[in-house]
């Protein structure tokens, strides 16, 4: 009865490890193949960006208009009835613009209460011989601090703002004038006035 069962229990040792060998090499096999995969890729170059330009410019950039020796009933630029001013977009993009002015009266006589501003659209020819435009400023006074002549800075779209495509450029007529009932009170009174054009972007604005 012993030497019977003696050949049995050698056998299990045996029969596991072959067991362990099989897994073992099967692991492997297995991982050596998860790498022989079939892949494609393609590259796709030459995705590049450039941003636009605001860019305003005016014409003529420095004095649209001055004067020594005003009279009452005067009235500037002399012989015309508008100097002509130039608004430029030589940007790319699209761009809103607005118009501020102020005033600087260091004789204290405030002629800026007086000297009446006038802004149109140019004439239907396209220039201001008729200065016949529609009016987009007309007042006396411009005061120290600047006020909105035309349209509003403020970001975003408001009210009386210009609108100018890149490349595109818009003819607008200044006058002023003093008129012809100014008290004697304002003899020798000196103004000097800035006019200040700001644009931004109309693009998701």
């Amino acid at each position: 009865m012993e030497s019977s069962q003696r050949p049995r229990r050698r056998r299990r040792p045996i029969l596991l490890a072959l067991l362990m060998t099989g897994t073992a090499l099967m692991a492997a096999t297995g991982a050596t193949m998860s790498l022989a995969l079939f892949t494609s890729q393609t590259a796709v170059a030459g995705n590049a960006f450039t941003t636009g330009t605001i860019i305003l410019s005016v014409n003529p950039p420095s004095a649209i208009f001055t004067s020594a020796a005003m009279m009452p009933g005067d009235v500037v630029p002399a012989g015309v009835p508008g100097a002509v001013v130039t608004v430029s977009n030589t940007g790319t993009g699209t761009f809103r613009y607005a118009i501020t002015g102020a005033s600087t009266d260091t004789d204290t006589k405030h002629l800026d209460t007086q000297l009446l501003i006038t802004i149109r659209q140019a004439d239907a020819g396209g220039g201001c011989a008729a200065f016949t435009g529609a009016v987009l400023f007309a007042s006396a006074v411009v005061p120290i601090g600047p006020i909105n002549m035309v349209g509003d800075p403020t970001q975003g779209a408001q009210a009386g703002d210009r609108t100018l495509a890149g490349g595109a450029s818009e003819t607008l007529c200044f006058k002023a004038s003093l008129p012809i009932g100014t008290p004697i009170a304002y003899q020798g009174a000196t103004s000097t006035y800035t006019f200040t054009f700001i644009a931004e972007q109309t693009a998701n604005n």
